[in-house]
């Protein structure tokens, strides 16, 4: 297992998220994360999948529909 941001070995655990999964620290570039996520946007790519969608003038419903499928729920895309 490797950091997601700067690809080093040097992780520990760094505890549970508030959906009890568990976290984890680089100790060369200081960042929090987890193996799976619960919210969408931050699982890698998404977040940027969703500012260019933005920038090229996509509303929200398209957004959703984009990386969520048929599903028109707006609630859950955040930029």
């Amino acid at each position: 297992m490797h950091s997601p941001r700067c690809h080093s070995y040097e992780i520990y655990r760094h505890g549970l998220s508030p959906t009890k999964r568990e976290r984890f620290r680089c100790q060369c570039c200081h960042r929090v994360f987890q193996l799976t996520y619960h919210y969408e946007a931050r699982k890698l790519g998404v977040k940027e999948q969703i500012v260019d969608m933005a920038f090229n003038g996509a509303g929200v419903r398209d957004t959703a529909r984009t990386i969520h499928g048929d599903s028109t729920d707006t609630g859950s895309v955040r930029a």
